[in-house]
């Protein structure tokens, strides 16, 4: 797994063998066993959707740009494509970590990768880069009067609607409230995952989650879980990812506290620079509940073998599935290899 300081689109399809592989509900990363076989179901996800690298994302990204540009000059605007591969930026990879991650020694060192940054060091040493960033849109949006810029922000972002601070409604996202980028992206990226000829073999593709944690095998290792956690002085939880998720909670609460409501243009380098280290202040005192935490997760996913329980659970309800649909599932991959090729 690659990290970006950049960052890549992401491929909004979470695949359940992937999960078992590492990748859990956590901003971060997730105390996961490291890498681990695809299931059965898994094998597929992976033929329809293995080709992607480093160089497809690449063009993917400058897919968008482009579909963007196309969109505003249908509303009336410029837009010049922005090339972010060419801005610089540093990836780094687990492997350049002294630790491998989602071991127990990287829960003693890091936690969950979370307050306790692993690539803090490496990001410290990385070269400055050899050009800053200069928006090819600056100009062009300067010399618009606050009305034509209002305009022009409005066809490029559009007005997504967020819930109010407080409110219990949940925040569903979707493209069309985006303006142009979010037309761009879903044509580029969430389209691909659009197959309404497989609309129900998905559904119940994506229901093989719900139904591994429902097992009653699962039930019994996340209630062993949820006793270890209380032992070790960590309660109020009630599934296995709570831990993680609850630590995460409390990080993103940093950010969003240290940031004002009105912030506006006044607010100078100087005034971001002080934000920044009130919120490097705060992280420093979870450091050491988050290595706490996540050594007690860690433990006690061990004990109640929860990872192993999910894995033979998950496995078992996979291959049910592909013993019952595998000439769907062959049409299914034949046909999103033929659309990404």
């Amino acid at each position: 797994m690659t990290r970006s300081i950049t960052g890549r689109a992401a491929v909004p399809f979470l695949l359940l063998s992937l999960a078992l592989a590492g990748c859990g509900a956590g901003d971060k990363a997730n105390v996961g066993r490291g890498e681990e076989e695809l299931g059965p179901l898994g094998e597929f996800y992976e033929r329809a959707y293995g080709s992607f690298d480093d160089d497809q994302a690449d063009r993917d990204m400058m897919r968008v740009e482009e579909v963007t540009a196309e969109c505003m000059a249908e509303q009336g605007f410029e837009y010049e494509p922005v090339d972010w591969n060419s801005q610089g930026g540093v990836s780094y990879s687990d492997e350049d970590l002294d630790v491998e991650w989602g071991s127990r020694e990287f829960a003693e060192t890091y936690g969950y990768g979370i307050a306790n940054d692993p690539f803090a060091e490496l990001h410290e040493s990385a070269p400055p880069p050899e050009q800053e960033f200069v928006d090819p849109n600056q100009k062009y949006v300067e010399a618009m009067s606050p009305a034509e810029q209002e305009a022009y922000y409005l066809a490029l972002y559009g007005d997504q609607q967020f819930p109010e601070d407080g409110s219990e409604e949940e925040f569903e996202y979707d493209w069309k409230q985006n303006g142009c980028q979010g037309k761009a992206q879903y044509e580029v990226y969430e389209s691909r995952m659009d197959n309404p000829e497989f609309a129900s073999l998905e559904e119940e593709m994506n229901s093989l989650w719900e139904r591994t944690q429902q097992d009653p095998r699962m039930t019994e290792a996340t209630t062993a879980w949820i006793d270890c956690m209380g032992d070790a002085g960590h309660t109020g939880l009630a599934a296995v990812d709570d831990a993680q998720n609850q630590f995460s909670e409390k990080v993103n609460a940093v950010y969003e506290d240290a940031y004002p409501s009105d912030m506006g243009e006044e607010m100078t380098e100087e005034d971001f620079r002080a934000i920044d280290a009130g919120i490097q202040e705060k992280l420093a005192g979870l450091k050491e509940e988050e290595i706490a935490t996540a050594v007690a997760d860690f433990d006690c996913r061990e004990e109640a073998k929860v990872d192993e329980t999910r894995k033979k659970v998950s496995f078992e309800l996979e291959q049910d599935f592909v013993d019952t649909h595998r000439d769907e599932l062959e049409a299914w991959v034949e046909a999103i290899s033929a659309r990404n090729s």
